[in-house]
Formats: C-alpha cells, sequence, structure tokens
C-alpha cells in the first residue's frame, strides 16, 4: 500500500475518532443539562449554603442583694447587605454616622463595602459594644445585619471565685455554681442560613428558615457580696497570722442554713484563671 495513502487513512480515521469522541462528549453534556442539571444545581447550591450560629446568653449569677456577680459582656460585628431595597439611598447616611460612631474615617468603610468579594454581603466593623449597637439599631438603616459574640465577665475577680467558679473557652461551667447549674445557665443558641464562597467567606445571608436562640436562666444566691469580701480578708489574714498555706471559712444564717459567704484562700480571679 502506498506510504502516503496510508498516512492519509490513519488521519481520517483520528478525526473520525476525536469527533465521535467530541460527539459522545457533546451528548453527555446535554443529558446531564437537560436530566441532571435541576438537581446537580440544587446539590450545589447546598453544599454553598452552610450555618450560622446564633449565640444564646448564658444567665447572671447574682448575689442576694443583686449584684452580678458573673455575667455576660456583648460585642456585636457589623455587616450589610447592600442589595436590600432602600440600603443605597441610606449608604452616605450610614458610611457617615459609623465613622463619627467608631471616631473612623467614613472612607475606610466606604472601601470595605464597595470592595466587599460579595454583592449581598460586606463586613464593616467589629466588636461594637452594646451602646454602640443600640446606636446603630436607632438608625434604621435597611439591609444592616448585627452578629453578636459574648464574653464572661466576672464582676469583683477573686471575692467569691470559688463558689461562683468558672466556663471554659466554650462556655461550659468547668468549676463553682457555673459547673453546677449549668444546664439552667446555659441557653440553647439559635441559628441563620447563610451562603459562603469557596473561601468559606459569606457571600450573603438567605431569606430562609431562622431560629432565634433561647438564652439562659439567672441563679441568685443567698451569698452576700459585703460579707464575702470581709470574710475573704479576715481568713487572708488569719491564714498568714498562723502561717498556714490555705484555709477556708463558712458563715451560715442559723435560722435557715442558708450560706452567707464561703470563702477559699489562696484564691484566684477568674477572669484571668
Amino acid at each position: 500500500m502506498d506510504p502516503r495513502a496510508n498516512i492519509i487513512a490513519r488521519m481520517y480515521a483520528l478525526l473520525g475518532m476525536l469527533t465521535l469522541f467530541g460527539g459522545l462528549v457533546a451528548v453527555q453534556l446535554g443529558r446531564v443539562h437537560l436530566v441532571e442539571g435541576p438537581a446537580l444545581r440544587e446539590q450545589g447550591q447546598r453544599q454553598a449554603e452552610s450555618v450560622k450560629e446564633i449565640p444564646a446568653i448564658r444567665g447572671t449569677i447574682y448575689d442576694q442583694a443583686g449584684r452580678a456577680l458573673a455575667y455576660n459582656t456583648a460585642r456585636y460585628d457589623l455587616a450589610v447587605d447592600p442589595s436590600v431595597e432602600g440600603f443605597r439611598s441610606e449608604k452616605e447616611r450610614l458610611l457617615a454616622n459609623l465613622g463619627r460612631l467608631t471616631q473612623t474615617s467614613a472612607a475606610k468603610y466606604r472601601r470595605r463595602l464597595d470592595g466587599s468579594p460579595s454583592p449581598k454581603y460586606a463586613l464593616l466593623a467589629r466588636s461594637l459594644s452594646e451602646t454602640q449597637k443600640m446606636e446603630v439599631d436607632s438608625w434604621g438603616i435597611p439591609g444592616l445585619i448585627l452578629s453578636p459574640k459574648f464574653a464572661r465577665h466576672y464582676t469583683y475577680g477573686e471575692t467569691a471565685s470559688h463558689v461562683v467558679g468558672m466556663v471554659d473557652a466554650d462556655f461550659t461551667g468547668i468549676e463553682g455554681v457555673e459547673k453546677r447549674y449549668h444546664e439552667f445557665l446555659d441557653g440553647t443558641p439559635g441559628f441563620r442560613i447563610v451562603q459562603r464562597d469557596m473561601r468559606g467567606r459569606i457571600k450573603s445571608f438567605i431569606g430562609g428558615p431562622t431560629k432565634q436562640p433561647e438564652h439562659g436562666e439567672h441563679i441568685v444566691l443567698t451569698i452576700d457580696q459585703v460579707r464575702q469580701a470581709i470574710m475573704e480578708e479576715e481568713l487572708a489574714k488569719g491564714i498568714e497570722a498562723a502561717g498556714a498555706k490555705w484555709g477556708t471559712a463558712i458563715a451560715m444564717d442559723p435560722h435557715t442554713g442558708a450560706i452567707l459567704a464561703m470563702a477559699s484562700v489562696p484564691t484566684y480571679d477568674p477572669n484571668r484563671p
């Protein structure tokens, strides 16, 4: 057989195979688009969605006079959905108010808003205080998203620390009243559905199911903070005078058995355990 004819025959055969392969690919793409397309798009949408927790507020621990011994302090992250109807007309007012509220240039927030990778979500400010959050709410600007973050604060530091106890980084009680009554103090978080991009950044808040959190219950102790402070001070003096390493003292109401003060020395500050 003529070598040239042989080469041409092979070329035609190869072109035929490539054409057939391309046709098969086109048929498969058409089938996926028409038959499996809706299901695959729905699956991709679900994979892009995630649940963002709305934290619950842990209950406050009070002494018998109503002094807060342990409570949650809240900080808020402020984001915005620029696609919400009515936001564009309020954009400049928001930037000016936010700049004044945080003593930061409004231009900084404008850059964050205009430079956001998502047209439906832009994080503007972090760690706003409760007072700042209330002022932001009073502006009445549509599209604002305030996400709370909580920390546990112990008002009197070392005083009554062994009684009150402390929580860990997950807000689980691990000592004292915080541990013993954790199931009552601890709330149930809520959630909202969000969309994320490939890097895990929030693209938008979806108008889907949202569950508000159930906050924890408050607890009132029979402990009196003033008596507690006095007892701890006197106990520390007694331990030093006796040359002891530690000591414990308890003051009770003889009529009811209620504990008015319960001191242990040495002590610690649960704010910096």
